[in-house]
């Protein structure tokens, strides 16, 4: 996909670059959702347990905090993700195109090196 029409614009494979940047990418999300969910379950008045105590009686408004970041929120994520990806704007026909691409240029090499050099 991306790593393909790369290789057709550069001539070059560069998966390592595009695994690396989305690694990074997942790490930064996930880093940001966490500090979110920890912000507005203190702001919902969640009461952490004390190491070695007994569980604390969450208020109302944290359990409810906590209901909406495990079901309506992320479904939310989920949904907006499916229509990004509608969106996408490389195909399977775009993606069958470029491979085709590749695969005539790969064989146009192959077929230069094995041409005797007079």
């Amino acid at each position: 996909l991306p790593v393909e029409l790369d290789e057709l614009e550069t001539g070059h494979r560069r998966e390592g670059i595009f695994y690396g940047f989305m690694i990074l990418l997942q790490k930064m999300g996930l880093a940001l959702a966490l500090f979110l969910v920890g912000q507005v379950l203190d702001l919902a008045g969640f009461i952490e347990r004390p190491p070695g105590g007994d569980i604390p009686i969450q208020p109302e408004s944290a359990l409810l905090a906590i209901r909406v970041a495990i079901g309506p929120l992320p479904t939310i994520f989920l949904i907006g993700g499916l229509v990004l990806a509608y969106f996408y704007p490389i195909s399977q026909q775009v993606h069958q195109d470029i491979r085709l691409k590749l695969e005539a240029r790969k064989q146009q090499q192959v077929d230069r090196e094995e041409k005797p050099q007079n």
